[in-house]
């Protein structure tokens, strides 16, 4: 009977290791192309995160961007992401402009981003702009908004011009004064 349950178990085991396990397939992503930190585990994962956030279920085209960033596309849809790992331990920091679009109220497709240090981001766009902080929030990442969204100048509109006063009338001639 041990013997039964044993060969039941190698089999579902065989399945999960031969990729039949429900997961994306990643047989078109060569991980030696795609940084020291990625392998097949935490690409599920990143491509999980990606779907989620980029709405789509078709599969997504990866592509490393250098220092753990990759760019996930799909769906005429894009996001960036970096890999975190401290200590053995990797989490997926998610695309700032995630968080951005819903405060600034502007679509990802027209927000531009700017690292200002290692753990703060500008993002600029539709005439705005705001600064971001990573935090660290349980084992994973998320940022927080860490100034008021401000209106650009050169799109921010003019100010109203101070009214001229008003003329004198014609027909009235100002008398001289003497001390």
């Amino acid at each position: 009977m041990n013997l039964l349950r044993l060969s039941v178990v190698g089999a579902g085991v065989a399945f999960l290791v031969a990729g039949c396990g429900g997961r994306r397939s990643n047989g078109k992503v060569d991980f030696s192309q795609m940084g020291p930190s990625i392998n097949s585990k935490r690409y599920a994962n990143l491509e999980k995160i990606a779907a989620k956030d980029l709405k789509c279920q078709e599969e997504l085209t990866p592509q490393y961007l250098g220092e753990n960033q990759y760019q996930m596309i799909g769906c005429n849809a894009e996001g960036v992401y970096e890999l975190k790992c401290k200590v053995g331990q990797c989490s997926w920091i998610p695309d700032v402009r995630a968080r951005a679009e819903f405060d600034m109220g502007c679509s990802r497709f027209d927000l531009k981003t700017s690292k200002l240090d290692r753990v703060t981001t500008g993002v600029a766009g539709c005439g705005k702009r705001a600064t971001y902080r990573l935090s660290t929030a349980g084992r994973g990442y998320s940022w927080v908004l860490n100034s008021p969204v401000a209106q650009d100048e050169l799109s921010a509109p003019a100010p109203a011009a101070a009214p001229e006063p008003a003329p004198a009338p014609v027909d009235e001639v100002p008398v001289p004064t003497e001390l």
